[in-house]
């Protein structure tokens, strides 16, 4: 670099000294190139000129102890936009240039698509329990897709290529037909969906979760899918804690295969709140095939949609003899195998 600078100066003195007589112009070309007249009128000036020279010089020289850094993409430069660019002075080779560039990238496409289709995404997270009519309030609430076209959808659209659905039996006593399939779960939903591909959603996870090994432990049982799913839509409304869903499940089955009314309130309260209000014509149409009281086995289908733990305990039933249960207002569990006894525990949980 001193080398330079000594060569810079030499070279600014002999400018100097041409351009206190003269300036230079090339006037055979087509463009014209001309070297500003500098005056040296004192010797402030002219060690003024000297060090901005200098300065000129450095800049298009780098010393051999620097590094030059190059941020260039070569081929893969991005597109120029109106949107801020978020730099990242580090390696392009870095793992965490790498993760962090593709979560730009993502974020990035993401808001794109939405703006794009006047979308925006929405995370749901669903309880165990809730019914059919209820999830698709909400999404309705949520903007995710309007509950009449849901309705119609569940009702209408061909879902048989999920065999799980596929495998929903085929009657006219039954409400609600994807009742019980819809499996609870938190998913994230673009608003303005088409209703066929909301409903999706639950089917998609429904069939990730409910396993063709489950089917096979139904069989065993002498049961349906269809059937094991029911029984899960009630021990889920009827059982207040996970230590008592394996003996509510017991209870169901042992009834059934005795040959008794299955008498669960649950059911009556699903015919009430979530079945009447949605009909047209005669309301009281499903009473007989669903309210425990009236039909002589399991209702035509589940009550609501159950999540994972009740539905292994309908795959997985206590092993006990039990045929009655109530609780108190504390969720204490009571159980009987005959009527007498049952009495005395309705009296123990405070139930006239």
């Amino acid at each position: 670099m001193k080398h330079i600078k000594i060569f810079a100066v030499i070279a600014l003195l002999i400018c100097v000294l041409l351009a206190s007589s003269c300036s230079v112009k090339d006037n055979e070309n087509d463009f014209t190139t001309t070297v500003p007249t500098v005056e040296p009128t004192s010797s402030e000036n002219l060690s003024g000129a000297i060090d901005a020279f200098i300065n000129l010089t450095e800049t298009f020289f780098i010393n051999e102890d620097e590094t030059e850094h190059d941020f260039s993409y070569g081929e893969d430069e991005p597109e120029e936009t109106d949107e801020p660019t978020m730099y990242i002075p580090v390696s392009h080779t870095s793992p965490l240039t790498e993760i962090f560039t593709d979560k730009i990238i993502e974020e990035t496409t993401k808001a794109r698509s939405e703006e794009a289709t006047g979308k925006r995404t929405v995370t749901l997270s669903f309880a165990e329990g809730r019914s059919l009519t209820e999830i698709f309030k909400i999404l309705d609430e949520y903007e995710v897709a309007d509950f009449d076209e849901l309705m119609e959808t569940a009702a209408t659209y061909d879902y048989s290529y999920y065999p799980l659905v596929a495998k929903i039996p085929s009657d006219t006593n039954r409400c609600f037909k994807l009742e019980g399939y819809l499996y609870p779960s938190t998913y994230e939903f673009y608003t303005n969906s088409k209703p066929q591909d909301a409903i999706g959603k639950f089917l998609r996870g429904g069939k990730a979760n409910i396993t063709d090994q489950m089917a096979a432990q139904a069989s065993a049982l002498g049961y349906t899918m269809d059937e094991v799913l029911t029984v899960a839509s009630i021990v889920e409304k009827e059982g207040g804690k996970s230590s008592e869903v394996a003996k509510i499940a017991a209870v169901i089955y042992n009834r059934l295969e005795a040959g008794m009314k299955l008498q669960m309130d649950s059911s009556i309260y699903y015919i009430e709140r979530h079945v009447k209000p949605y009909l047209t014509g005669d309301i009281n149409r499903y009473n007989s095939y669903y309210n425990t009281y009236k039909c002589s086995a399991l209702p035509a289908g589940p009550i609501c949609n159950p999540g994972l733990k009740t539905i292994n305990a309908a795959l997985n039933p206590a092993d006990v003899d039990y045929l009655y249960f109530c609780h108190d207002e504390n969720a204490n569990y009571y159980y009987a195998e005959t009527y007498e006894e049952h009495l005395e525990n309705l009296e123990l949980a405070g139930i006239d």
